[in-house]
């Protein structure tokens, strides 16, 4: 039976996948957007759009009523320049409001999207029962997504259905093509890379995950996940490499001879924290003091959700096939 799911953050990589194949399984999706000029896309689909701001309230309650459920990808991302006040309005206050709606409608259930940035994986615990970090990183990114978080875990705690999905590396096909080619992606990154505008880049383990799973695994949290509980949404464990190492896979699958080198984040830091960014230096400097075992293919996320992904290099030939198909890519 079909059903109508609202949706935040639709025209972003994350969203706009989870828009679609909850259209393709012929459930209602309706999209809260700044500018529904730029989501026709998704209007082509058959989303319902409608305008708003994650940041307001009532705007949010308007657009989420008669819903039976949400998912809520909306996000201010990493990047080279950063305002703690723009991240606190969309990623802390934009949670609350989603939360809010769904209570006060009486949803049946919210799946948040977060992040992994903030969770000690150096324990011998999986990720789905792991602790917060004593000390995550400062940056405005984690800070407000860990705030988000530790908001909806406490939502859980008093009753509310509310769960959380931790995604890796996101990359691939997009519906909203500018915004899955938005400057703070990793669709970006491994385009610039395979154009032979990236010589280097921060050495860090990526968990790199395609789109198209990441909406499968947050759709299948909505249908089958447990209120409170954490899901880990990343590729599979051998596809776990950093972001120069999955430039240069990129370009071998597309035929082109350009390379990228690893680099030390240690080896000049102010310039580096000017060129890549807090938050990507944060996520070196943490991954250089962590030892971290590799990720069983037998965990919660797949167990509970049966999340399988798709390879890394079965993402890669989506990913270029739809470059090239729309004519970013020769």
């Amino acid at each position: 039976m079909s059903a109508t799911i609202f949706v935040t953050g639709g025209t972003g990589q994350t969203g706009a996948n989870v828009c679609e194949q909850l259209i393709e399984r012929g459930d209602h999706v309706r999209a809260l957007v700044r500018n529904p000029d730029e989501a026709q896309a998704l209007a082509d689909l058959g989303v319902e759009l409608v305008k708003g701001d994650i940041s307001d309230a009532g705007d949010v309650l308007s657009a989420a009523a008669g819903a039976e459920a949400a998912i809520h990808c909306a996000a201010l991302l990493g990047g080279a320049s950063q305002d703690l006040d723009d991240f606190r309005a969309v990623n802390i206050t934009g949670t609350t409001n989603v939360l809010d709606a769904g209570k006060k409608l009486g949803m049946r259930r919210v799946v948040a999207l977060s992040t992994a940035t903030f969770i000690d994986l150096t324990t011998d615990k999986q990720f789905e029962e792991a602790p917060v970090l004593a000390d995550p990183p400062d940056d405005p990114y984690t800070v407000t997504k860990l705030a988000a978080f530790l908001e909806t875990q406490q939502r859980a705690a008093s009753g509310e259905d509310v769960l959380t999905c931790h995604p890796g590396a996101i990359f691939g096909p997009g519906v909203v093509v500018e915004r899955a080619l938005h400057r703070t992606s990793f669709n970006r990154v491994l385009l610039a890379g395979m154009r032979g505008r990236i010589a280097r880049y921060l050495a860090f383990p990526v968990t790199w995950v395609a789109g198209a799973d990441v909406a499968r695994g947050s759709i299948a949290a909505l249908d089958r996940g447990i209120a409170g509980e954490r899901y880990l949404l990343i590729g599979r464990p051998e596809d776990t490499i950093s972001t120069a190492a999955g430039i240069n896979r990129a370009c071998e699958i597309a035929g082109v001879e350009h390379r990228v080198e690893d680099l030390d984040y240690r080896s000049d830091p102010d310039r580096l924290t000017a060129e890549f960014g807090p938050t990507l230096m944060a996520i070196a400097e943490a991954a250089a003091k962590d030892v971290r075992s590799p990720r069983s293919p037998d965990n919660p996320t797949s167990r509970r959700l049966g999340y399988d992904p798709m390879s890394f290099d079965d993402g890669l030939r989506a990913y270029i096939s739809w470059l090239r198909n729309i004519g970013r890519l020769t």
